[in-house]
């Protein structure tokens, strides 16, 4: 059998596991939609409640009188909404379709990096995808309204598409992967800080390489998309606000629970709090980001001290450093794709650590960004393999 041919069954596989075990789990098919919007505390009711809205009431979300503020996933209402509508108000078949977009993700993902790849590396990849996917987002989240669920889809479809148009030059490709993209930033806000800086970088590399149409076109359904939510609030409030205020930058749950030691009460802006805060205690103010960090690369308890420490986190960023110093060290020469990979990365969690809460309902802010970061781990090992060969042979 061709290894194409085997990379299809695989593919179509694990999107068939994904769904076989959601079906197992969602036994006996219980409708539990009006309990979810009664757990008023939390934003799974609050996305329901607001898809609801949308559904009955039309696409301004009219619930809401002024701007849209909370929870942050604004285009993730609209994505419930439309489940509502073609499968009727049941919580159900939505679990059912975040399995298969998890499903999915795990393998555009693999696409996107297998290539990179030896074969059994490769293999290897897939499997850990899968895992990872079982254990850190299918227990938690994919049962529960949450926007990561779509973050992660869109992102997956994003960097597959943006990848292959600019390999093969497809200008369709670039434009429904701009149209993701744009969900994505619509869904995780803090991806907004990704794209504002891919802009950038995208105009810089259309002119210089005279794909000056390409890129404008992209760049315009990236912004259009990515102002659905501005478009909005400016219809029902005449406010022209990119951002769910919730997801803004500088709010003060950056650096929450303030310390008693801190006198805020001079400050009168989220700026003033910040300086006041590292003026009274710099080092309280410096090791809450370091405990922030330390929460991404798996050190969880640094944060929230009932979670626990999670191996394999700290495993694929080790994995993904050694690959940032073998192409450093080798001087290898990157394409565009993986730069902006590596862009998504670091301005990803960078955002995270700075203004974000990492901890938020677990770690279910981090899922959108660790699966790439486990990618660029495996790369590393591919390489690692053909060195650690060589040095054994020539060993006494």
């Amino acid at each position: 059998m061709s290894p194409k041919r085997t990379d299809t069954i695989l593919a179509v596989s694990v999107v068939l596991l994904f769904v076989l075990l959601a079906l197992i789990r969602l036994y006996p098919f219980e409708n539990t939609l009006q309990q979810i919007i009664a757990d008023s505390g939390n934003d799974w009711s609050k996305y329901a409640a607001n898809a609801i809205d949308i559904k009955h009431n039309g696409l301004l979300m009219p619930g809401i009188e002024g701007a849209y503020e909370k929870p942050a996933s604004f285009f993730y209402c609209y994505f419930l909404a439309l489940c509502f509508f073609l499968f009727g108000e049941n919580n159900v078949p939505v679990y059912l379709l975040q399995n298969l977009m998890l499903g999915l993700s795990i393998v555009f993902i693999w696409f996107t990096f297998r290539e990179r790849m030896s074969r059994n590396v490769s293999l290897a990849f897939l499997f850990a995808l899968v895992i990872v996917a079982l254990t850190d987002v299918s227990i938690y989240y994919t049962f529960r309204f949450l926007g990561e669920n779509l973050a992660l889809f869109s992102l997956a479809v994003f960097f597959l598409l943006f990848k292959k148009g600019m390999e093969k030059d497809k200008l369709p490709a670039l434009l429904v992967s701009a149209l993701f993209l744009g969900i994505a930033v619509l869904t995780r806000p803090n991806i907004f800080l990704f794209a504002l800086v891919l802009i950038v970088l995208l105009l810089f590399y259309g002119f210089k390489t005279g794909k000056v149409k390409s890129t404008l076109l992209f760049v315009a359904v990236l912004v259009i998309t990515s102002s659905l939510l501005a478009i909005r609030n400016y219809l029902v409030c005449d406010s022209i606000q990119f951002m769910p205020s919730q997801g803004m930058l500088f709010n003060m749950i950056a650096f929450h629970p303030v310390p008693s030691s801190v006198d805020l009460s001079q400050a009168n802006t989220y700026l003033d709090a910040y300086l006041q805060y590292f003026l009274q205690e710099p080092v309280l103010f410096m090791m809450h980001y370091v405990n922030k960090v330390l929460f991404c690369f798996g050190f969880l308890k640094a944060v929230e001290p009932s979670y626990h420490w999670f191996p394999h986190w700290t495993l694929m960023w080790l994995g993904y450093f050694t690959y940032l110093f073998l192409l450093f060290r080798n001087k290898t020469k990157t394409e565009l794709p993986e730069k902006i990979l590596h862009l998504f990365i670091f301005t990803y969690f960078a955002s995270l650590v700075l203004v974000g809460q990492v901890e938020n309902y677990g770690f279910r802010m981090l899922i959108p960004g660790n699966f790439f970061v486990l990618a660029f781990a495996f790369v590393a090992l591919d390489k690692l393999i053909p060195l650690l060969k060589k040095k054994a042979a020539v060993s006494p």
